[in-house]
């Protein structure tokens, strides 16, 4: 004989107990709740997360209600470990369901104002928009409209749209960019002239 008990996987005292281990195991796992989903201006949904026995991991993680929060989302357990720092922020889920409550986003971009970048925000990303002048206007004196600045000619108080216009995207407004499809077959003529 080996010493091996055969009958050893069979005997019930080890199966009530391998029972009970499982069940206790799984009366300890942690039952909660987060608020999941992409940020956005419409508000995600309460998600059930998965059952934990690790402390840790009992949390909700959600955008830090700062600037340029649009691209951190909801959801179960601690922030990621690639967030970007100053993004995330996770809660203790123990005490409370839901504890990553909703934070409107904030989009960021920039402008140009007198040929430097500014940092603009909104909270809804149909309000990214830069001012400026109008490129084809002449006679503009009015220091704040050729600075150019962060949101729409209205915002900044400019109703003339032959001296004023907006535009809808990052760092839209420099004139300088404006100026390159009118350069570009300038210097190529001059190019073909050397």
């Amino acid at each position: 004989s080996s010493g091996i008990n055969a009958e050893w996987p069979l005997r019930p005292g080890m199966i009530k107990i391998a029972v009970l281990c499982a069940f206790l195991a799984f009366a300890a796992a942690t039952e909660f709740s987060c608020i999941s989903g992409a940020s956005g201006p419409t508000q995600p949904v309460t998600a059930e997360c998965p059952n934990t026995t690790v402390d840790a991991d009992v949390k909700c993680y959600s955008p830090v209600a700062t600037v340029a929060n649009n691209s951190v989302e909801y959801g179960c357990g601690p922030c990621a470990s690639d967030a970007a720092e100053g993004t995330c922020e996770d809660c203790d889920a123990s005490s409370a369901n839901d504890c990553n409550s909703y934070t409107a986003p904030i989009f960021q971009w920039s402008c140009y104002n007198s040929s430097k970048l500014e940092a603009c925000e909104a909270a809804v990303l149909e309000d990214i928009n830069c001012f400026g002048p109008n490129t084809t206007a002449t006679g503009i004196t009015d220091t704040t409209l050729l600075a150019g600045g962060c949101g729409t000619c209205a915002t900044a108080g400019f109703t003339d749209a032959t001296k004023c216009e907006d535009c809808a995207f990052d760092k839209c407004n420099n004139s300088a960019a404006a100026l390159v499809p009118f350069l570009a077959p300038l210097l190529a003529l001059l190019f073909w002239l050397q």
